[in-house]
């Protein structure tokens, strides 16, 4: 085979487990991982379970690299057929990108810092924030949402790492500016509720066909206005 066509078939492969990936990260959202099977990505695709098989040696493979499609990290060429050493290697690679990426600098910027007299603006800027993040990863959120609870290394990466963390800081930086009269308490219904309004907004409205009508501009700034609006 010419280099030329060994490059060619390359692309192919490539392009052809991206294809894989979001056929199955489109099941996997749907079914979940435990109910979710290869023959689902077949059917949604019109190809045999064989054909799969060439690209991912495993149904753990098949959600790795759902996952890294969810993330946009799924390389443009892999050895084929893709194997992992169990959803163990998964967990560890999603765990190594949190580890680089903040995701809330703001928030955590503002809870070491003293109480300021703008307590609005603070707020705008944390929703705005939390309001890219989430939109940002969307997918995979809901990625997460709909399989941790069949992965109980997964599950304790998404709560302990990412919302424990999230909602720990957002409690305290209430509970520093004062804006919670019931104490601690208060403090965490204030922030989970305000946090729910982003979590809709941002990260469930795009995949709500009745919530077609509202736009992104639109779904940022209500976004901001309710949350900010929790703390007035």
């Amino acid at each position: 085979m010419s280099e030329a066509s060994v490059v060619a078939e390359s692309r192919k492969g490539s392009g052809r487990t991206r294809e894989i990936a979001r056929a199955a990260l489109a099941a996997f959202m749907q079914g979940g991982y435990r109910l979710t099977q290869i023959v689902h990505v077949s059917e949604r695709l019109g190809v045999s379970v064989g054909s799969i098989y060439r690209y991912v040696e495993s149904k753990e493979a098949l959600f790795h690299i759902a996952a890294m499609e969810a993330l946009g990290r799924l390389p443009d060429a892999l050895p084929l057929p893709v194997k992992v050493a169990g959803l163990q290697e998964t967990v560890a690679v999603i765990s190594e990108m949190a580890a680089e990426d903040p995701l809330w600098p703001t928030l955590r910027e503002l809870v070491g810092r003293p109480p300021g007299a703008d307590v609005k603006a603070e707020a705008q800027a944390i929703a705005g924030e939390l309001y890219d993040v989430m939109a940002t990863r969307a997918t995979f959120i809901n990625l997460l949402d709909r399989c941790a609870q069949d992965i109980p290394e997964l599950a304790e990466f998404f709560d302990q790492r990412i919302r424990r963390r999230l909602m720990a800081d957002l409690v305290t930086w209430v509970v520093r500016r004062g804006v919670a009269g019931g104490g601690r308490a208060e403090a965490e219904a204030l922030a989970r509720g305000a946090m729910e309004a982003i979590a809709w907004l941002a990260k469930n409205r795009p995949f709500d066909r009745t919530a077609g009508q509202i736009s992104d501009a639109q779904a940022r700034a209500a976004a901001v206005r309710i949350f900010a609006g929790a703390f007035d």
